[in-house]
């Protein structure tokens, strides 16, 4: 498999291996750290500390088919990590640049601006189990077989705690005045 020769190179200490994998995932680890961070800047961080540390463990990674989940567990992490770190809350990209004071912005863009705060804090407010499989569900469209094989729990644990996390951002959302909105099942 063309994987065991790149991680054979990387075990190696081959850089030009290092770029070719930071080639081939960077984009999705990218997604995941900025999922949790909500900061551009710092999901940058978290990948290159990512590949970093990928490329200092790569002896540990055992089953060749996993790269790409591990890599999405090692950005997690990191991502985590930096955040208590900073101490600080995160805010997405998307509030901190949009033009003009909301009086200045048709009424949908207000509105949907606050919404996506909402779901925004929602997200980050929830426990980290929750997260992850959210994070999974909804912005790598993973399968619950495939969060469950990332995750390495039961894939009953991953629709259960889809669950919960879908009740708990719907109760927040309810209780914003979004009460329209669902958390669409999956």
């Amino acid at each position: 498999m063309a994987f065991e020769f790149l991680k054979r190179r990387l075990v190696a200490r081959d850089i030009q291996a290092l770029e070719e994998l930071f080639n081939q995932f960077h984009e999705t680890v990218y997604k995941s750290a900025y999922f949790i961070t909500h900061d551009r800047m710092l999901a940058e961080d978290v990948v290159q500390n990512t590949f970093l540390k990928a490329y200092d463990k790569i002896d540990q990674l055992k089953d060749s088919s996993r790269v790409e989940s591990w890599l999405i567990q090692i950005a997690v992490n990191q991502a985590r990590d930096e955040i208590r770190r900073r101490h600080r809350q995160a805010w997405s990209q998307e509030e901190a640049h949009l033009p003009g004071p909301p009086e200045e912005l048709p009424e949908f863009q207000v509105v949907a601006r606050e919404e996506h705060a909402v779901i925004s804090a929602a997200i980050d407010g929830l426990a980290a189990e929750y997260q992850d499989v959210i994070l999974l569900k909804y912005q790598f469209e993973m399968t619950t077989k495939r969060i469950a094989e990332t995750l390495n729990i039961p894939e009953g644990t991953v629709k259960t705690r889809l669950r919960k996390a879908r009740a708990i951002l719907e109760s927040v959302l309810r209780e914003s005045g979004f009460a329209e909105q669902k958390v669409e099942g999956g």
